[in-house]
């Protein structure tokens, strides 16, 4: 029953124009990270999870038949080092999943921004407007402190073809 049930699911996936995407991995282990896990993998999506040597803890997720775009949430440590992690996160991110900033001048002033707000204790989300969207992506950010720690969320939407 359950195997019939599982053939009915991926028949409605194929036959919706959506590509089994359960055997992807975004090589989460293959960097720095440490206690890599799939949070989620099924024919629509994945998700994975890890850890940098620091505490900071970031999840990277595709919904691949419903949402052509890749989200990281990054829980960290807040301190001096908040920009330069957000630095190399927004790295990592690119290298993750190919979602490069095109426009540095901008990226700086956002991150500029970033740090103004988290040194007041305030959140940034661009008014929920593209931090970048000048390549092929727009890629979003949100931050806001919580407690002793930060909670991020990057955003890469991909254009259409």
């Amino acid at each position: 029953m359950i195997d019939l049930f599982a053939l009915v699911a991926v028949t409605a996936l194929a036959s919706d124009g959506c590509t089994d995407h359960s055997t992807y991995s975004f090589n989460l282990a293959e960097t720095r990270l440490r206690d890599v896990e799939i949070v989620r993998s099924e024919p629509s999506g994945r998700a994975e999870r890890g850890a940098f040597p620091d505490g900071t803890v970031v999840t990277l997720s595709a919904d691949y038949c419903t949402d052509p775009a890749f989200d990281l949430t990054m829980d960290a440590p807040s301190d001096a080092q908040n920009i330069m992690r957000l630095r190399q996160v927004f790295g990592q991110f690119d290298r993750f999943i190919d979602c490069p900033i095109a426009d540095y001048d901008q990226y700086d002033v956002t991150l500029d921004a970033v740090d103004a707000a988290l040194s007041a204790g305030s959140a940034y989300d661009n008014d929920g407007a593209a931090i970048d969207t000048a390549g092929a992506n727009s890629i979003y950010l949100s931050i806001a402190p919580a407690g002793d720690r930060i909670a991020a969320t990057i955003r890469c939407e991909r254009q259409p073809d």
